[in-house]
């Protein structure tokens, strides 16, 4: 039944059905493509993040660029001007560090437009198919001077065809959209976090390796110098006491 209405509305309606036909190539190429493009993008850009932020805490900063130049992650490219930014202009690393990772996000959602436009739009399609269905069928009837359930029934039979092929269009298309838009925002936070943390060990890296240093307080070390000041002491006394310490000389030896 379906197959003789389609064939009917590619015999009247050419035009409505290539469009929606259209339609459907391009829903299908976008979800194949976005599908491809997103599949293992959060996986490997973890595995990536892991191996970088290892690379910068122990302090090796070629290292780490030289892992962004080689990967095909979209985090690299985050995180290499970031490295960049550390080099030239420590201060700059958060900022430049927010601005790339919206620029990555925002090609996350590339031909997703297109995708809700088919969503959006394909049922209209075949409305219009719909009408231009029903109005050549009452058309014919008022030229013919037919009339009845039958004639007018299998008019619009083949003008609801339409509607239900864009309705088919509509519901895959936007199922794909919502889908989509729901993991570039998960994919968006998750950047967020792994630049932060970019951030954070180049700080630490900044900053002498992050040791922990304590604000109590603190105690001279005891100098042992007892001995030294008492010898002092002793040297430095007056000749008085000295002359009172030595031994009084036998009397009576001179006379």
């Amino acid at each position: 039944m379906f197959t003789e209405i389609m064939s009917r509305m590619w015999a009247d309606d050419k035009f409505v059905v290539i469009f929606l036909l259209l339609w459907s190539v391009v829903a299908l190429a976008i979800i194949c493509e976005r599908l491809y493009a997103l599949w293992s993008v959060q996986t490997r850009s973890v595995a990536f993040k892991d191996r970088v932020i290892s690379a910068v805490g122990r302090g090796e900063l070629t290292a780490a660029r030289a892992l962004c130049e080689a990967s095909q992650c979209p985090l690299a490219e985050v995180y290499e001007k970031a490295l960049v930014a550390h080099a030239q202009a420590p201060e700059t690393v958060a900022d430049i560090v927010a601005l790339t990772r919206a620029d990555v996000v925002q090609g996350f959602k590339r031909h997703l437009w297109l995708l809700g436009t088919v969503g959006s739009s394909a049922p209209f399609v075949g409305l219009f198919g719909t009408v231009i269905g029903v109005v050549r069928s009452f058309h014919s009837m008022g030229q013919t001077g037919q009339g009845g359930f039958r004639v007018v029934a299998s008019g619009i039979s083949e003008a609801l065809g339409a509607t239900a092929l864009g309705l088919l269009i509509a519901i895959y298309a936007v199922v794909a959209y919502n889908y989509f838009v729901s993991r570039v925002n998960r994919l968006g936070l998750t950047y967020k976090m792994m630049g932060e943390e970019l951030v954070l060990a180049l700080g630490r890296l900044r900053n002498g390796g992050g040791a922990i240093t304590t604000t109590g307080p603190t105690r001279a070390p005891a100098t042992p110098a007892r001995e030294g000041s008492e010898t002092g002491s002793r040297e430095g006394a007056s000749p008085a006491l000295a002359v009172q310490a030595a031994p009084a000389a036998p009397a009576g030896k001179d006379a």
